[in-house]
């Protein structure tokens, strides 16, 4: 063997070493994606360059991100690399109205708003006073590889958060010379674990395709104690409600991407969505009439369909241009629960949430300062699925909300890169139920490292 071949051979192996160490090392972010916190329902996305564009990156994916984006981006790449992504979120939400508090018979509404609050005496306030919540979220988003294998494709396995969301509410209010005291914590954190890989079919022209297995957790704990005076009374109860449900799916994404000339990209991507099946258990008591009710419990949790087609321009070498339209099928959503053992505070339920699909519209700018220093920006319209009934601060006061979103990117060599971004979401709304406000704040950093 010539010097040249040996050492050929040895970069070779040097390559496939450094591919299983970042495989690897996804293996180990897999332990730890489950223990994280969600900030935000379906907010930025996933990698600080993309979300600095206003997630307008179906036509440019061309990073360990690309699965999410567009799977078929993964065929433009052409090394190894491994990266993370570290997402800060700070969710405000504020209504009119607080929490509701009606008497059984006059709760008909509540199966939208999911109030988890009656007021079985008749003589309780209707309602709460604590009108907002906010929370700050550190989470690690995301953490990716992949590896292009010479003459074949480039395969890529990552692990995200592609939904969360979360309610922190508590609040107490005077009852006669006593008080009432209500708390609503619930969580849903979704983890997905991506395999997904990109060829390039033609000369500029790639296909890609993908398999998740998603994993659901929800969990929520409500209480109310009222406590109408000093020493006991019979107006006095407490009423508690918990369930604890997580399981896992599975879900699948095609994507296609096109350079068509050096100034001009599109791309396509589909996911299928997924049903994934939750099991657990729920309790719920109500010391007023001695109930108290615990069951094993199923629900299916439905992630919806997604599609989006992008565009890019680069009008200049300098600066890149993009544009993408997504459709979220959230039409499919509905509430699946139910119990093993059913009871009056424990019922099934099975019905459609009456959601419609929604749209979302992004645009993003990238200016290379240099061949190390890159500026972007972006702006995205996200269109709220939810009808106006089921909006309230018990369950998920959404709005159609704007993105304004701002980053850079620094390379300081070929192996290292990092990327910054900031964002802001505001939106307001107002139904039946009260005047909605969501103002949620976001940050990002990337670290990639290339071999």
């Amino acid at each position: 063997m010539t010097q040249q071949s040996r050492s050929k051979t040895c970069r070779g192996r040097n390559r496939e070493r450094r591919a299983l160490s970042a495989l690897l090392a996804i293996g180990i972010g897999l332990g730890l994606a489950s223990s994280t916190l969600a900030g935000g329902y379906e907010n930025f996305g996933l990698g600080a360059r993309a979300q600095s564009l206003g997630g307008a990156y179906i036509a440019i994916a061309n990073d360990w991100t690309a699965g999410y984006w567009n799977p078929a981006g993964l065929g433009r790449i052409k090394d190894g690399s491994v990266g993370g992504d570290l997402l800060f979120v700070q969710p405000t939400m504020r209504a009119s109205n607080s929490y509701a508090n009606l008497a059984p018979g006059a709760a008909g509404s509540y199966r939208w708003t999911k109030d988890v609050f009656l007021d079985y005496t008749g003589l309780e306030p209707e309602r709460f006073a604590k009108t907002s919540t906010s929370d700050n979220f550190v989470n690690p988003q995301g953490l990716g590889a992949c590896y292009h294998l010479p003459g074949l494709f480039t395969l890529s396995l990552s692990v995200y958060q592609p939904l969360g969301y979360a309610i922190d509410w508590s609040d107490t209010i005077p009852y006669f010379s006593g008080e009432i005291y209500g708390s609503n914590w619930q969580r849903l954190i979704s983890t997905s674990t991506q395999l997904a890989v990109g060829i390039e079919v033609a000369p500029g022209i790639y296909v890609g395709g993908g398999v998740a297995l998603l994993y659901d957790k929800i969990k929520r704990e409500a209480e109310k104690n009222v406590d109408s005076a000093p020493g006991p009374s019979p107006l006095d109860y407490y009423y508690s409600y918990r369930m604890d449900n997580d399981g896992f799916g599975c879900e699948g994404s095609l994507g296609i991407a096109a350079d068509l000339t050096d100034w001009l990209s599109l791309g396509g991507v589909f996911r299928t969505g997924a049903s994934v099946r939750l099991e657990g258990d729920a309790a719920s008591r109500l010391t007023l009439t001695g109930m108290s009710e615990s069951s094993d419990t199923v629900q299916k949790f439905r992630h919806p369909a997604t599609w989006g087609i992008g565009l890019a321009v680069r009008p200049l070498g300098e600066l890149c241009l993009s544009l993408d339209f997504n459709q979220n099928l959230w039409s499919s959503f509905r509430t699946d629960v139910s119990f093993k053992t059913p009871g009056i505070l424990l019922q099934d339920q099975d019905f459609s949430e009456d959601w419609h699909d929604s749209e979302k519209i992004r645009l993003g700018c990238e200016y290379a300062l240099s061949d190390s220093l890159v500026l972007r920006g972006g702006f995205c319209y996200d269109e709220s699925p939810m009808p106006a009934k089921s909006v309230s601060l018990a369950f998920i006061p959404d709005t159609d909300k704007k993105y304004l979103t701002l980053g850079v990117g620094y390379a300081p060599g070929e192996s290292w890169s990092f990327d910054l971004f900031g964002a802001s979401a505001w939106g307001n709304r107002s139904t039946e139920n009260g005047d909605f406000e969501q103002r949620i704040w976001g940050g990002g950093l990337d670290a990639t490292w290339r071999f």
